[in-house]
């Protein structure tokens, strides 16, 4: 029983995580500064992502530490970056001018105005469903 629940599980996360990718691809389309910063471990989240917009994706795994400065970098550019797998809350930190989005899995997270959201001035919180 065990097994099978961990089993759904997986296919659950492997499922989001390519509905995920899949948004991300479609957005990248109409958002041409948008940088993904991948923070995933082992695996990376964003594969679609990363092989249609190679240049647009960076992956740091276990980087937590320096992804928030990274991001910062890009943005002062005029770049719209995406840290997916950050889990810490230094965004209250950063300049409110540098555009900088963290996607968090909660429950109350919607799809919908995704790319509003991603498009809207200033460093947030995005919450996607989990």
């Amino acid at each position: 029983m065990w097994f099978s629940q961990m089993r759904s599980m997986k296919k659950f996360v492997i499922s989001f995580y390519k509905m995920l990718d899949a948004k991300l691809t479609q957005l990248g389309l109409k958002l041409k500064n948008m940088v993904v910063l991948d923070l995933s471990f082992p695996r990376i989240v964003c594969p679609e992502f990363r092989k249609t917009y190679e240049p647009r994706f960076i992956h740091l795994p276990c980087r937590q530490g320096m992804a928030l400065e990274m991001a910062g970098g890009l943005a002062s550019f005029g770049k719209v970056v995406v840290l997916v797998g950050y889990e810490g809350d230094g965004l209250k930190d950063l300049d409110p001018t540098f555009n900088v989005k963290v996607l968090r899995y909660r429950p109350e997270g919607t799809w919908e105005n995704l790319e509003e959201r991603l498009r809207a001035f200033g460093p947030s919180l995005v919450l996607i469903p989990v």
